[in-house]
């Protein structure tokens, strides 16, 4: 192998190794959802209505859930009033679901919290194909960049061993 395919190559390999580095580190940062779709269960204990009522949290209820596009939320209602999360009616002592089938950020009118209003994030899950994507699209381009910018510098030294050597 010539010099230049082998600065080639090195430049590939560090933008594909830097790529690789960098978009792990954003996938930790985001917090992306990295598991498959499942069910996921929200339960009401008895006595919220009246916490809610008092102007009180019920402490067993977040006020965001996360999901993953295929999840399936399951709402079990054990307290003895009827309650609503965004299209759901779940009647006292009973439960109701609702498939997450899109990418979207929501907020949901919700009769359990003190602020009538619930979010939610629906998002694709990470798979090693998006991950492999991520690297790629990021690595390619710094590798060229890379390999651009060690040719220019490559040219310099060349150059200059030119020169010397016919002085």
């Amino acid at each position: 192998m010539n010099y230049s395919f082998k600065r080639v190559l090195a430049a590939f390999a560090l933008g594909m190794i830097l790529a690789a580095l960098f978009t792990e580190i954003s996938f930790f940062f985001l917090k992306k959802e990295n598991r498959p779709p499942s069910v996921i269960e929200l339960i009401i204990p008895a006595g919220t209505a009246d916490l809610i009522r008092a102007g009180e949290t019920p402490p067993e209820i977040p006020n965001d859930l996360r999901f993953v596009v295929g999840d399936t939320l399951k709402v079990i209602n054990r307290d003895d009033e009827n309650h609503q999360l965004g299209p759901l009616w779940i009647p006292a002592n009973s439960s109701a679901t609702q498939k997450m089938e899109t990418e979207e950020n929501l907020i949901v009118e919700c009769t359990f919290q003190p602020g009538s209003y619930m979010g939610f994030t629906v998002q694709e899950p990470v798979t090693w194909r998006t991950r492999l994507s991520g690297m790629f699209y990021a690595g390619f381009p710094m590798g060229t960049i890379f390999a651009v910018y060690s040719g220019l510098i490559g040219g310099e030294k060349k150059k200059k061993k030119t020169d010397e050597s016919i002085s």
